[in-house]
């Protein structure tokens, strides 16, 4: 069934329309507001192919399933860093051997960026990832 005549399933989201030549993602809401135009509007003496109508919904779902994955993926990562905040703060006194051999001791923190970096004695900022070894330290 041809689409391009039918009206009425404008965007939730704002924003402008795509007539209005802005370039503008499709969401799941937006899906569902022009899957039910469609069936709304459809021929009942010429209804839409089984496959066509299978297969649009099959994209909803995979559409539904990528947000859902995105927003655990978003989760994860804010846990990640949240526990890698306090991984540093308990670093702070501690000496540490760098990945170039060389022994400091952290004397802070600083966040930038969402990044974690420790802060040595020497004024240097290193990221977690470029400590070799945790040595002790008070």
């Amino acid at each position: 069934m041809d689409i391009s005549g039918i009206t009425g399933a404008q965007s939730t989201q704002g924003g402008t329309s795509p007539a209005a030549g802005a370039a503008k993602s499709m969401g799941k809401d937006d899906f569902l507001k022009l899957f039910t135009t469609q069936l709304r509007a459809q021929d009942p003496l010429n209804p839409m192919d089984s496959s066509a109508f299978t297969a649009q919904l099959a994209q909803f779902s995979s559409l539904e399933q990528l947000t859902n994955i995105n927003t655990q993926l978003t989760d994860l990562l804010q846990f990640q860093n949240s526990l890698q905040n306090t991984m540093a703060t308990g670093m702070i006194g501690k000496q540490v051997k760098t990945t170039d051999a060389q022994i400091h001791t952290v004397a802070g923190i600083m966040f930038d960026n969402n990044r974690t970096y420790l802060t040595l004695d020497n004024g240097a900022n290193i990221q977690l990832g470029d400590i070799k070894e945790i040595l002790g330290g008070n």
